[in-house]
């Protein structure tokens, strides 16, 4: 079944949908591939050499978490991408505590009475 988005706001590396049904999902697009790839290693435990590339290290994660060019490790999804080039993003279950992240980098003032469905709601409409 194909998730439908309401409406969606970014904020830096942030992504904020909320879908048709109310729900809220947060996503972070990393600029820092390589350091995401780390922090994507560690919540894993996933022994790594400081010394590889963005590109050997990506392989080596869907090499090991996944198949056909993209692997889930952790909170983390790991791609290859046609070129070659890697790309790192995290899905976060802990939705209102991303959310409390990105109003805070931001200097949005929430009300910790707001449920995940209102914050995002309100926060995607600050942003856009």
């Amino acid at each position: 079944m194909e998730k439908k988005v309401k409406k969606s706001a970014i904020s830096g590396e942030y992504i904020i949908q909320q879908l048709e049904s109310g729900t809220i999902e947060v996503y972070r697009i990393y600029d820092n591939v390589k350091g995401a790839l780390r922090e994507a290693s560690e919540s894993v435990g996933f022994s790594y050499d400081s010394g590889w590339t963005t590109r050997q290290f990506g392989n080596k994660l869907i090499k090991a978490y996944g198949s056909n060019n993209m692997a889930n490790v952790g909170d983390y999804v790991v791609r290859e991408l046609a070129t070659g080039s890697i790309e790192c993003y995290r899905t976060y279950d802990n939705t209102k505590g991303a959310l409390r992240e990105i109003a805070d980098k931001i200097g949005f003032t929430y009300d910790p009475e707001w449920t995940t469905r209102q914050f995002g709601s309100k926060l995607i409409d600050k942003l856009d």
